[in-house]
This record gives structure tokens, C-alpha cells and sequence, in this order.
């Protein structure tokens, strides 16, 4: 049996056998959760990097640092690491990921904040959240659930976008998600990458 990162690593052996960066990616960020989890925060992806170097020539070193280098223990599910990635690469600034959003109270002391959401992708300055809706997000329990949550994140005047599959894997679908966060994020079309 192999731990986390000896199995992270172990990916390089079968990079040529249709695994692609994106995979290795989410692969990644699976294991540095999980090992953020038992050794500590931010200990999952040091540990991965010191099983890397620690290889005498390992198969696929580069493309597993280059995937090391765009892990993120925050991401908590393959779809929000390929929609990170795709924001990534279509020139939008890097989310928080999963983090807490916090409403504003103005009750005449001087106001307090309280605990409103976890939002998939949160671009405090601009007042974005992403979404990633899943499968489970079809039922409509959990949908009435993404509603409220979403007027919630209104209310307060942040700006709410839903991002689906079809958002990260269809061009088209992919190139309007892109321009529409652009705009929310006030990021020039011209600075985009829509390929």
C-alpha cells in the first residue's frame, strides 16, 4: 500500500496513456485535500512536492509539476477544478475557493458581520460568487435550497452566477460563461482567452 502523494506521483507512469493535465490537476487537488486533512492546512501539497523531488527521475516530473503548481486543497470536487482551471486559462483572476461570505449588519453600533454563505468561487472585491451546479443540484429540495441561497447572496448585492458542465467542457457554452463572468469581475473582453 502507498500513501496519498507516492500515489499522486505514481500518476506520472501512466501520463501517456490518455491522462491529461486537467486530470492530474484534479487528482491533485484530491490528494493535497486529503492530506491537508491529516497533516494540517497547507501541509498536502508541500508533502506532494517533497515526494516529487524526492524521485530519482521520475516519469512525467514536469507535467506532474506544472499540475502541482495549479493544485489547490480547496477545491472540494473535480467539476470546481476544471471550472478553476478554465477560469485560469481564460484569463479571469484566481477565486477563493469554498470560502465563507459574510454579510454586512448596519445596526446603527457601528454595524456587525455575520456568516451568509460558502460560495465554490468567491471574487470578494468584485462581490462574485460562482456556483458550480452538479447533479445533485437538480432535485427540487436542493434546488429551492440554491434559490434561497442565491437571493440571500443578492439581497446583500453580491452577484450570483450558476456555472453547469456544459460551461467547462462545450466551447460555445464555455466562451459565453467566460464574457459573462468577465463582465461581473470587470474584466475587459480584449484581456480574455477565448479559445
Amino acid at each position: 500500500m502507498t500513501g496519498i502523494a507516492d500515489t499522486w506521483v505514481d500518476l506520472g507512469e501512466v501520463l501517456g496513456r490518455g491522462l491529461t493535465l486537467d486530470d492530474v490537476v484534479v487528482a491533485g487537488d484530491v490528494a493535497a485535500r486529503l492530506l491537508d486533512v491529516s497533516r494540517g492546512p497547507g501541509e498536502g501539497p508541500a508533502a506532494m512536492r517533497a515526494t516529487l523531488h524526492s524521485r530519482v527521475r521520475p516519469r512525467g516530473k514536469v507535467l506532474l509539476t506544472e499540475a502541482l503548481d495549479l493544485t489547490s486543497p480547496r477545491s472540494k470536487s473535480p467539476m470546481e477544478t476544471r471550472a478553476r482551471l478554465m477560469f485560469r486559462r481564460g484569463g479571469l483572476p484566481s477565486p477563493e475557493l469554498n470560502a465563507t461570505v459574510t454579510f454586512e449588519s448596519h445596526d446603527g453600533d457601528g454595524g456587525t458581520a455575520g456568516w451568509l454563505l460558502e460560495g465554490d468561487f468567491v471574487w470578494r472585491a468584485q462581490k462574485v460568487i460562482g456556483e458550480y451546479q452538479g447533479n445533485h443540484h437538480a432535485a427540487i429540495s436542493q434546488r429551492a435550497v440554491d434559490v434561497a441561497r442565491r437571493h440571500l447572496a443578492e439581497d446583500e448585492g453580491w452577484t450570483f452566477v450558476e456555472i453547469f458542465a456544459g460551461d467547462v467542457y462545450t466551447r460555445s457554452k464555455r466562451i459565453s460563461m467566460l464574457r459573462r463572468l468577465g463582465r461581473a469581475l470587470g474584466v475587459s473582453e480584449a484581456d480574455l482567452n477565448l479559445s
